[in-house]
């Protein structure tokens, strides 16, 4: 099977080799070129071109990622600067932005919004029918609150058409891998309309178990949809109803022992297993009322997340991790934006938001317990909740004076009541061997976001900013620990403060985009882990710095070709961080999970004819994989390949992933990792009506 996949690379690279040259041959003059299409985003909560907003923001738009494969958030972030998703599992990862994100933390930061909506559920990453992809890099809490204190990813799907259109696509790769998507919809009537996306992805996986005779042990299967319905009661008033449902069934057979070397072979004496569902109802409305737009935007999201793993990662049958978490969240908001004669725009806003979180840690001892002196058959179980009452205020003035010059300001108070209600068991064979531990207690947080940023456009299409901007992490209670001396010791808030410069420009006639920026950001009272009478807690115990540059560029020289190009420079290390759990004094160690740099280029050529080629390469630099900088994943290439013929309503591909087979981690623990995707080659048919 491998020699053939190794012949069907070659053959690949043959076929991009000659319709590359087929292309240029067969181009138009030079001279024929066009323009680059304006951007336009909401990532100030309100319609703006990229190019006027002060601020680093990345765009993918959904063509973008047709054109180079992208169907989920790890696979994006290899595009973009200083941004990386430290991956766990198939349905679950921390997103890394700028070096701040890639710590252990005690519960899951959501950072990713689905059309205005910060949707809690690790799966949300599978891009289904969207429209673009806004990544915004800097500390974002003075709009978007709790948790955006480094960055967030803002997906804009595609919505209700004036005309019927029809798209479906489906691909099938190797490990068994089906990939299918549709997505239809149109009018129902002269105020009404509708959009309909589904999709489906399984594979058998990559991970083979050699104690089990097992070779599935990363599959997975999901199954995600969206519908979206339109009602337009007027000209100036817009009422939609959406609905996000999702549900993922998988195994957890992919960590190895770190000393046995980088490999897709594991010995665990358990598979494992990941199950998960989502149910995210909206309803938005939106109206024009005396020149002013007010937004309305009410969420609930119910989902569930199931997870079992051999928590020795070996073949003895010592520990068994079990997780279950229901996590449950109501969010209302309200917006309102005016302008004043050109020069004054604002926009203020409030959000109530109620939560609930409630989960389930369930570690078993096996046969082989004894040797860590632990008693065979008894289980240590933690069994917490957490009710949240939050109310936030936000506001955004810019003020446009001078003609040139722009002062923009933001700032947020955000609230929050949490509630923390904890019971630990240790039991044998379901019974308990000591009374149980009872634990409850309640907090108040008040977080307060204040951003500022002066720009001066110099020419048209062209701006120089600088920014300061502080992020917000809320406190958190270890609910999700089975000891309750480590579950007592809450964290209070950390904070951010990111120091921005940038450029942003369309030049040569509209055809050539160039955005650079250099920060600085200073992270303190972080959440880290640190030994406390022999027990490993989470306090506010460290502070770090990260610092770095960022270049992107996209260029059309010629008709049918498109090129882009992106850096990303950073230096990160901890300025405190003397009470780790191995006793040691980690200041000066670089921050987990950060490349030191990536870096990417590509391009993609459609001709008049139909012949489709694209083609991109992700260098990634040195990062280290644990606080203690022990672990270290050395730089490593991704390089990706699709070729294919586009017809009027229909076209065909072919493509590849990581061609060169790079071998690389995506995440540890103590002494247990897990290898990246392993070389990938598909076929793709596309039809469009």
């Amino acid at each position: 099977m491998k020699g053939h996949i190794h012949y069907l690379y070659q053959a690949l690279s043959v076929l991009i080799f000659f319709g590359v040259t087929a292309a240029a041959a067969a181009e138009e003059p030079a001279g024929v070129m066009y323009q680059l299409d304006t951007i336009i985003v909401t990532a100030h909560k309100s319609e703006e071109d990229k190019q006027d907003i002060p601020a680093s923001i990345s765009v993918v738009d959904g063509t973008t990622m047709q054109d180079f494969g992208v169907d989920e958030l790890e696979t994006l972030t290899g595009f973009i600067p200083n941004v990386s998703v430290d991956k766990i599992q198939n349905q679950a990862g921390q997103i890394v932005f700028r070096g701040i994100g890639g710590m252990t933390n005690m519960n899951r930061i959501f950072n990713i919004n689905v059309d205005g909506v910060t949707i809690p559920y690790s799966a949300i990453d599978t891009f289904l029918d969207v429209e673009r992809v806004e990544i915004l890099r800097g500390g974002q809490s003075s709009l978007y609150g709790r948790n955006t204190h480094a960055g967030v990813i803002n997906v804009i799907t595609n919505k209700p058409a004036p005309e019927f259109t029809f798209d479906a696509d489906a691909g099938y790769e190797n490990h068994n891998t089906w990939k299918l998507k549709t997505a239809f919809g149109g009018p129902a009537g002269d105020k009404h309309a509708y959009r309909v996306a589904l999709g489906y992805n399984s594979t058998d996986g990559y991970m083979e178990n050699d104690f089990l005779g097992t070779d599935d042990g990363s599959r997975n299967e999901q199954f995600s949809g969206r519908v979206m319905y339109d009602y337009r009661p007027s000209d100036d008033s817009l009422i939609r109803l959406s609905l996000i449902a999702d549900r993922y069934d998988g195994g957890f057979d992919e960590y190895f022992p770190l000393e046995q070397g980088i490999g897709t072979t594991t010995m665990n004496n358990e598979e494992g297993s990941v199950k998960g569902h989502l149910i995210s109802p909206t309803l938005t409305w939106e109206k024009k009322v005396n020149g002013l737009d007010l937004t309305s935007i009410t969420n609930f999201s119910s989902s569930n997340s199931q997870t079992v793993y051999d928590f020795d990662f070996s073949m003895m049958d010592m520990m068994l991790f079990t997780y279950d978490e229901d996590f449950n969240t109501f969010t209302q908001e309200f917006r309102l934006a005016g302008e004043t004669s050109g020069s004054f725009k604002w926009l203020a806003g409030t959000v109530l938001m109620l939560e609930k979180l409630e989960s389930l840690t369930d570690v078993g001892f096996g046969d082989d317990a004894g040797m860590m002196a632990m008693m065979p058959g008894m289980n240590m179980i933690g069994d917490g909740t957490i009710d949240s009452r939050g109310i936030a205020l936000f506001g955004q003035a810019a003020y446009t004076f001078l003609d040139d010059f722009e002062l923009r300001m933001r700032l947020r108070l955000d609230y929050e009541h949490r509630e923390l209600t904890w019971q630990g068991r240790m039991e044998m064979g379901g019974f308990p061997i000591v009374p149980a531990q009872d634990y409850t207690r309640d907090d108040d947080w008040l977080g307060v976001m204040p951003a500022v940023s002066i720009s001066y456009a110099p020419a048209e299409n062209q701006r120089i900013y600088a920014s300061v901007d502080r992020g917000y992490k809320v406190g958190d209670y270890a609910s999700n620990q089975v000891e309750i001396s480590a579950v007592k010791e809450p964290v209070d808030p950390e904070y951010t403060l990111t120091y921005e410069i940038g450029y942003n420009a369309l030049l040569a006639d509209r055809r050539l985009e160039l955005s650079c920026a250099a920060f600085y950001i200073d992270w303190t009272d972080m959440h880290v882990s640190v030994v406390k009478d022999n027990v490993a807690l989470m306090q506010n115990a460290a502070e770090a710095h990260t610092y770095g540059a960022e270049f992107e560029a996209r260029w059309r020289p010629t008709r049918g070709l498109e090129v882009f190009t992106g850096l990303g420079l950073l230096e990160g290390e901890f300025d405190r961080y003397d009470n780790h759990p191995d006793g040691l004094d980690l200041s000066g160690n670089a921050l987990p999970n950060a490349h030191e740099y990536n870096f990417s280029v590509g391009a993609v050529y459609r001709h008049s004819r139909g012949l489709f080629t694209s083609l991109s390469a992700n260098f990634l630099g040195l990062k280290y994989m644990d606080e203690l900088n022990e672990v270290e994943q050395d730089s490593y290439t991704l390089l990706n390949a699709k070729v294919g013929y586009i017809a009027d309503n229909w076209s065909c591909y072919l493509y590849g992933r990581d061609i060169l087979d790079e071998k690389y981690l995506t995440h540890t623990f103590t002494n247990a990792g897990r290898i990246g995707e392993t070389a990938v080659i598909g076929a793709q048919l596309s039809y469009r009506l």
